[in-house]
């Protein structure tokens, strides 16, 4: 947040465009509807996607500020207008999903959920990762936790795990030697001890080749 409050002051000053990818982090992700509320502050532009659908269909949207829409608006004769589309532009089903999504989130309170599914999440791995070698650090925001595997035997461990997870039942996102948490928001607290002792699992056979 810090990085992010000291970055809008700099492109405030510059005359520079923030844009703000919320794209994966949007949606509540993070814990707020987008990540970069964290910071409380605005960007110029604004990037939303998948979780506006719920991953039910591609559908984007990229949000601007008032000034940015006006340098663009005008009437077609004088040749400024900012002329863009594609393929699933306004999309009628990909719209209506995406307003039911919305409706979902409001009434039923999805960023409290994912608050007390996350707070779940954070104390399972407390519990379940520590005294675990090779673990350098579980960092967490929201619903998505990373563990950092430091000094770990072997060339891409991260992929490796996932795969082996793969196998058990867990769908893991492995980043270099980063492991990410990305559940879905209706995950149960049994199905949270699943994927973290699948985690576990994994890595202890994944190291077990190195013995």
């Amino acid at each position: 947040p810090i990085y992010l409050k000291k970055l809008r002051e700099l492109t405030l000053k510059l005359n520079i465009h923030l844009i703000a990818d919320e794209i994966a982090m949007g949606f509540g992700r993070t814990g707020k509807m987008f990540a970069i509320e964290h910071a409380g502050v605005s960007p110029d532009i604004m990037c939303v996607g998948k979780g506006l659908t719920a991953g039910y269909f591609p559908m984007s949207i990229v949000l601007i500020t008032d000034k940015l829409y006006e340098a663009f608006y005008a009437d077609y004769s004088e040749g400024k207008s900012f002329l863009h589309s594609h393929s699933y532009s306004g999309n009628p089903i990909g719209c209506r999903i995406a307003v039911e999504t919305l409706k979902i989130f409001e009434e039923e309170n999805i960023l409290e959920v994912i608050k007390l599914k996350g707070d779940y999440l954070r104390t399972a791995s407390a519990n379940k990762l520590k005294d675990i070698p090779y673990i350098g650090e579980y960092r967490q925001i929201g619903l998505i936790g990373a563990i950092e595997l430091t000094g770990v035997p072997g060339e891409r461990a991260g992929y490796e795990i996932y795969k082996i997870a793969l196998k058990k039942g867990a769908i893991l996102r492995p980043l270099g030697n980063i492991v990410y948490f990305m559940p879905p928001y209706i995950i149960k607290e049994e199905e949270i001890d699943k994927m973290l002792d699948i985690f576990k699992e994994s890595l202890e056979e994944y190291l077990s080749r190195f013995k």
